[in-house]
C-alpha cells in the first residue's frame, strides 16, 4: 500500500538517526560539564551568537557565547554541588537545523547545604556547523516546578485547565 508520500531511504534514515544521537550526546555534555562546574567546555556546545533565556529571574534573554558562560560562571559558582538530570527528548530535524524539547531536573546545593531543585524543559534552536558539529542556537528553560529559589521568577510552562482554558 502507497501513501503518495515520500518516505526517507536507508541513508537518510541512517543520517537522522546519527544527527539525533549527536544533539543527545551535546545535550548531556552539557549537563555533564555544568555539573563539573567547567565553564570554558561549555562553550563548545553553543554556536558564537546564541541566545539563552533562563526567565526573567535569572537575567532573561543573553546573547553571545561568552556572554552567556561569563553569567554562568557567576550563577554557577553559588553551588558547591548540582546534578542535571536529563529526560524525555523529542528532537524535530529541518536539514541543519533541528529544534528538540528536552525535560530536566536541577538539583542544586549551596556551599551553605541550602537545596534547590527545578523539574525545567529545555527548548532548544539547533544548528549544524560547517564541520556537521551541533551547536545550540537559542535555548529557553521554562520551569514546570521550582523549590528554594525564593522568588526569582521564571519562564514558565503554558498549561491548560480541564476543557482547555489557560491557567492564569
Amino acid at each position: 500500500m502507497t501513501t503518495g508520500l515520500a518516505t526517507p531511504s536507508s541513508t537518510q534514515q541512517l543520517e537522522q538517526l546519527i544527527d539525533r544521537q549527536l544533539i543527545g550526546d551535546l545535550l548531556a555534555r552539557y549537563c555533564q560539564r555544568l555539573d563539573e562546574y567547567d565553564i570554558e567546555a561549555i562553550g563548545a556546545v553553543f554556536s558564537d551568537d546564541a541566545v539563552m533565556d533562563q526567565g526573567p529571574g535569572r537575567g532573561g534573554p543573553v546573547v553571545g557565547r561568552q556572554t552567556i558562560l561569563d553569567g554562568m560562571k557567576i550563577r554557577q559558582a553559588l553551588f558547591r554541588r548540582t546534578h542535571h538530570q536529563l529526560g524525555q527528548c523529542v528532537v524535530d530535524l529541518h536539514g541543519d537545523t533541528a529544534s528538540a524539547l528536552t525535560y530536566v531536573i536541577a538539583w542544586h546545593q549551596t556551599w551553605a547545604g541550602e537545596v534547590q531543585t527545578a523539574r525545567l524543559r529545555y527548548l532548544d534552536q539547533l544548528v549544524r556547523g560547517a564541520t556537521g558539529d551541533w551547536r545550540i542556537a537559542h535555548r529557553q528553560s521554562q520551569s514546570l516546578g521550582v523549590e528554594g529559589f525564593g522568588e526569582a521568577q521564571w519562564n514558565w510552562v503554558d498549561r491548560q485547565r480541564p476543557g482547555g482554558q489557560p491557567i492564569p
